[in-house]
């Protein structure tokens, strides 16, 4: 685990650098962004990329003895000593979690905080981006699509546009999400002081970012610094109560972020040092991944068979053979048809026989190009300087593993040392208290498990604890049932041929395929669900959610059913993608909508199952329709009407009279705007202006700043009346 850290560590220290030395002070933030990510989790996967080579290795040549009658007792009373459980890797764990729950606290007590913010403070939604207003004094501030203000900033409107505009554009990027990331590995390497570097260098690209969509939008960046150096004056700070962004953003990250504003990165040096990042990560993933280098042994195809006699002559087959002949007559009669690197030869020593011996045999056994030799002897004689140190000498001993000089003298027949022995008891302890059929033990801890116990004598492995035997791999590969359920026309539920009420259908399920998790059985478990003409299609339903639930990769209905279109048909989810990309890619302050296609929309999403849905592309978010317009001002005079008042049949005309008649009183002049306004007040209506709800002291006010408003009043199922005021002509529907 140090290990890893370190290279870990390592780097993240040198893409850092890299980014400092190479990247930052360019204009490419996007490829910057990308790149501080990456590098984050580069720096975590590099150490624990391991590269596996397996070479073939030759079996030494290898002593075997059998035990001899007489054994020291001081083997019988060999103790493995006990690991002291309270050690310094030990303290150093608990000091680790003690960090990672204090930091975990901390990062969850954050999101309590703004998330209690937005529960507890006035808002106010303006398209994606939601604005909550604070009473506190704290500098503008952004999670996803939430922009923190300060109230009385806000509708004195003391905060200047390009801050606002500033705050959108971290909503609209999602800065949030690096910062979350940024944030979980602070939690886990709380420890380590290059995560706050790589924390600052992050949150100062994404300013990086948010001035550039400034700049963008006014192609000045004179005025926008100006802009930002007044907001964190201190007669600005004193107008505006804004004492929380001063210390927000300090003076040199300022003075960085003006400096990178007026760079402009020509294309060529973006593609270059775009390019540098290839040789660098190559670098590092040469330097700091694993190289493992497994050993395999050669593979046996025959095995020569000898027996070693006092004299140096050797016994083959029935044939006793000279020394200086041995070599000839193995290449002639055993190994013109067989590769010497496949081939074993085994040396049987008949009586005690001097170590020197031995030797010569196997070096004589080595000219033909076999290197796999196993030696049994029971005595071997050797002289002084044969013995490695501090080993009893005695005129004979036993000696195991000959080729590395292990030799075991009086006060054990053979066996391993006492480090072997801790290092297997520790490996042993610990997959021996895994159930067996749940145990897996790694190529490299089975192959060292099995050097030791080999190396053993009978003493040791009694005193020792069990060997960890695992099944093979074959036990775990059971096979992945297949579900299949049939449904009448009653709703009954025929499950795997018997039938299963649709209350009990999730409990079977829970007994099919146990030996899989739930994302394994979300790629691999097929179902189909068989129906008929009229089975309910709320069963259909029901079926398909519990198996939906259970994880089933694939639910295929099958039968009648399937003709009636219970979902939507390949062609009409191509056409439902199409339309909705369309729409999707579309600005939603600029959508040019065709009433046609939203409908064509509605009807196929309507059609699609639940699955459907999911992979399909999201259902546009349509902006709501304009207002509707204002009733046109009726005349302040009425003119005459002129009326021909036709005579009924067989009815004489009448005779108007000699003298002129009165005429008629004019009608009464219309309110004006303003007197409606407060009638509408008085009987508490609901005031609204361009689509955003305003307190009836503020519609009165709009009224007097703007005589040409457009104003639509009608009544609602509450029963007080809402009155729309528009700069923009009002649809009335029906």
């Amino acid at each position: 685990m140090l290990v890893f850290l370190l290279k870990s560590t390592a780097c993240l220290v040198i893409f850092l650098a890299f980014y400092k030395l190479v990247l930052e002070k360019e204009s490419i933030h996007q490829f910057k962004r990308f790149f501080l990510l990456g590098a984050l989790i580069a720096s975590f996967l590099i150490p624990a990329i391991v590269f596996t080579k397996y070479v073939e290795v030759d079996q030494p040549t290898i002593f075997t003895t059998t035990p001899i009658t007489e054994i020291s007792d001081t083997i019988n009373g060999q103790v493995v000593a006990e690991e002291s459980y309270f050690d310094l890797e030990i303290g150093l764990w608990m000091v680790y979690l003690i960090g990672v729950i204090g930091f975990g606290f901390r990062f969850l007590r954050n999101l309590a905080q703004i998330t209690l913010r937005i529960r507890k403070n006035p808002k106010f939604k303006e398209n994606f981006i939601t604005r909550v207003l604070l009473r506190q004094s704290l500098p503008p501030h952004t999670f996803f699509n939430y922009i923190f203000l300060n109230q009385k900033q806000f509708e004195e409107k003391h905060i200047p546009q390009e801050v606002l505009l500033h705050e959108e554009t971290h909503a609209r990027q999602r800065h949030s999400l690096d910062i979350l990331l940024i944030e979980l590995a602070q939690v886990i390497l709380w420890f380590n002081p290059i995560i706050y570097l790589f924390k600052y260098s992050i949150k100062l690209n994404h300013e990086f970012l948010a001035d550039r969509a400034v700049i963008n939008g006014s192609n000045d960046h004179s005025q926008y610094q100006n802009t930002i150096l007044s907001y964190l004056s201190h007669g600005s700070f004193e107008q505006h109560q804004s004492t929380g962004i001063a210390n927000a953003i300090n003076y040199s990250s300022i003075k960085k972020r003006f400096t990178v504003m007026k760079t402009n990165t020509s294309r060529k040096s973006f593609v270059l040092r775009s390019l540098l990042v290839l040789p660098l990560t190559a670098l590092l993933l040469f330097g700091f991944s694993e190289k493992r280098q497994i050993e395999k042994e050669t593979s046996i195809d025959k095995v020569i068979r000898l027996d070693l006699l006092e004299n140096g002559s050797v016994q083959l087959g029935n044939e006793i053979v000279q020394l200086n002949e041995l070599s000839k007559i193995l290449k002639q009669d055993y190994l013109q048809t067989f590769d010497a690197k496949k081939t074993k030869v085994e040396i049987n020593v008949v009586q005690p026989i001097h170590y020197n011996i031995i030797s010569a045999v196997a070096e004589e056994i080595r000219t033909t190009g076999v290197d796999q030799i196993n030696v049994f002897a029971n005595e071997v004689i050797m002289d002084k300087g044969q013995f490695k140190e501090n080993i009893p000498i005695t005129p004979t001993t036993t000696m195991l593993n000959a080729n590395i000089m292990t030799v075991v003298g009086n006060s054990t027949e053979k066996g391993t040392s006492q480090s072997d022995l801790k290092v297997y008891n520790k490996l042993a302890k610990k997959y021996n208290a895994v159930p067996i059929e749940k145990r897996t033990i790694p190529l490299e801890d089975l192959k060292e498990l099995e050097r030791i116990y080999r190396e053993m004598d009978e003493t040791q492995k009694e005193h020792a604890l069990p060997f960890p035997e695992c099944l093979p791999k074959e036990y775990n590969q059971k096979a992945i049932d297949f579900i299949e359920i049939h449904i009448n026309n009653n709703g009954k539920l025929l499950f795997q041929g018997k039938m299963v009420p649709l209350e009990n259908l999730k409990g079977k399920l829970s007994e099919i395929n146990k030996h899989l998790s739930y994302d394994q059985r979300k790629k691999t478990v097929r179902s189909v669900i068989h129906v008929e003409a009229n089975t309910p299609k709320k069963v259909i339903q029901q079926v398909d959610k519990i198996l939906a639930e259970y994880g089933s990769a694939t639910i295929n209905i099958v039968g009648p059913e399937a003709s009636t279109q219970s979902s939507a048909s390949r062609e009409e989810m191509k056409e439902y993608n199409a339309l909705a990309k369309k729409y999707n890619e579309m600005d939603r302050n600029h959508m040019y909508i065709q009433k046609q296609e939203v409908m064509r929309l509605k009807e196929i999403y309507g059609k699609m199952s639940k699955k459907q849905q999911e992979d399909a592309e999201p259902f546009p978010n349509f902006p709501p329709p304009p207002p509707a317009p204002d009733a046109p001002e009726p005349p302040k005079t009425t003119p005459a009407i002129e009326a021909v008042i036709p005579s009924p049949p067989n009815v004489a005309p009448v005779q108007e009279p000699t003298s002129a008649l009165p005429a008629p009183p004019a009608p009464p002049e219309p309110k004006s705007p303003l007197e409606h306004i407060k009638e509408m007040v008085a009987k508490g209506a609901t005031f609204m202006h361009n689509g955003k709800e305003i307190s009836a002291k503020e519609a009165i006010k709009v009224l007097e700043n703007n005589k040409r408003i457009n104003i639509d009043s009608r009544g609602s199922d509450s029963g007080k009346p809402i009155v729309k005021l528009s700069t923009e002509p009002i649809v009335i529907e029906n």
